[in-house]
């Protein structure tokens, strides 16, 4: 059981630490501008006042970015499961992926988003400089923590269904 418990923090870990890379990777590559979805709603419409970007581009941008994201997620957490922690249970595949989820979504909200999007100048959009509040929205990130918490529950189950059909091959 301890074994258990320790595969699957390291595991947590590991997912948050790789998964934040691939997705810094991704916003210092696109830019800002390709990345305004993710912001709170005073910048945004500040962004869209100012013709930085269209709804109809940022919505493309989102569609295309959390496509990316989602199969990322998906298959980095059976990596780990199956690959790493050698599970292929619905259950293990579910609750692994589950944690691996919020873990990484609590270390977004805590590090990423609270720490250095709130307090850091690489995320500010030209434009929106002087937008101080909206930049430090600490509730506008960790309601999407929270929120995840139950939205993770169906891709968790999809994971854990993936993870078991790999255990019957």
């Amino acid at each position: 059981m301890i074994y258990m418990i320790t595969q699957i923090t390291i595991g947590a870990i590991a997912y948050s630490l790789i998964y934040s890379v691939f997705m810094l990777v991704l916003f210092k590559i696109q830019g800002t501008r390709k990345q305004l979805y993710n912001y709170p709603p005073a910048i945004k419409e500040r962004a869209l006042e100012r013709g930085i970007t269209t709804q109809e581009e940022m919505n493309a941008i989102a569609k295309k970015n959390k496509t990316i994201g989602l199969l990322a997620m998906i298959v980095l957490c059976i990596i780990i499961t199956c690959g790493v922690n050698k599970q292929y249970t619905f259950f293990n595949g579910f609750l692994q992926s589950y944690i691996f989820l919020n873990a990484f979504s609590l270390f977004d909200a805590l590090v990423i988003d609270s720490i250095w999007f709130c307090n850091g100048k690489w995320w500010i959009i030209p434009g929106t400089e002087d937008m101080t509040d909206a930049y430090h929205d600490y509730a506008f990130h960790w309601k999407w923590f929270f929120l995840g918490l139950v939205s993770s529950l169906p891709l968790a189950a999809i994971i854990g269904a993936i993870v078991a059909l790999i255990g019957l091959i």
